[in-house]
C-alpha cells in the first residue's frame, strides 16, 4: 500500500499520528473536520486578535469558504469573537480553551513555531490533490505507514471512535482518490 512519500520513515510516520491526534483534539474531537480548519486555527493562534481579512490576505484563502471555516471554528468552541477596540464593526479572533491546549500540544513537535506547522499542513493537504483531505484520513495514511499496516481491520484500530462505515467509507475513498492504494489486486476484499 502506498501512502506517504517514501523517505517518511515509520518513525515519522508514528509522530505524523501524534500531531493528528493532537489537532483533531484541539478541533473538537472532531476527526472528520479539515486540515485547512486546522492551518487556519494555528494561524489564529499565531496572531492573536487576528481578523478575517488579515487570514484571508496570510493564508490566501477564498473568502465565503473562510467565513464556514471560521463560523465552524467557532460553532466548535475553538475560537472566540471580540469586537475591535478601534473600530467596533472589526471582529477579532482568538483561539480558547481546550483548542489552545492541545494546540499546543502539536505545536511540541515543531519547535513551537506556527510557521512550521502550518508548512507540515499544507504539504499534507497537497499530497491528496484536489480531494479536501481530513483530519482522519491524514490519520491513515500515517497509520499505514507507520504500522505497516494493510488490512482495514489494522488501520480502524488507529482511527478515533467513528462508526466502521464512517471509517470504511474513508479509506474506500482515499482509494478510489488513488491517494493510496492496493499493491496487490489479488488481496482479500478487507485488505487495504
Amino acid at each position: 500500500m502506498s501512502t506517504l512519500p517514501r523517505d517518511i520513515t515509520a518513525t515519522k510516520a508514528a509522530t505524523i499520528g501524534h500531531v493528528i491526534d493532537h489537532l483533531v483534539d484541539a478541533l473538537g474531537g472532531e476527526p472528520g473536520c479539515t486540515l485547512r480548519r486546522a492551518v487556519i486555527l494555528a494561524d489564529i493562534d499565531e496572531n492573536p486578535a487576528t481578523t478575517q481579512s488579515d487570514i484571508m490576505n496570510r493564508l490566501g484563502a477564498n473568502k465565503s469558504q473562510l467565513n464556514r471555516d471560521i463560523e465552524w471554528l467557532y460553532d466548535y468552541g475553538c475560537v472566540m469573537r471580540t469586537p475591535s477596540a478601534q473600530d467596533g464593526r472589526e471582529i477579532q479572533l482568538r483561539i480558547c480553551g481546550y483548542a489552545k491546549k492541545n494546540l499546543d500540544f502539536s505545536l511540541e513537535y515543531f519547535d513551537f513555531s506556527h510557521k512550521n506547522l502550518k508548512n507540515f499542513l499544507i504539504r499534507l493537504i497537497n499530497l491528496f490533490g484536489d480531494h479536501k483531505p481530513t483530519l482522519r484520513d491524514a490519520k491513515i495514511m500515517a497509520t499505514i505507514k507507520d504500522k505497516n499496516a494493510t488490512k482495514k481491520k489494522d488501520v480502524f484500530e488507529s482511527l478515533y471512535n467513528s462508526p466502521p462505515t464512517t471509517q470504511n467509507r474513508a479509506v474506500n475513498n482515499l482509494i478510489e482518490l488513488g491517494v493510496i492504494k492496493e499493491e496487490d489486486e489479488q488481496q482479500t476484499t478487507d485488505s487495504i
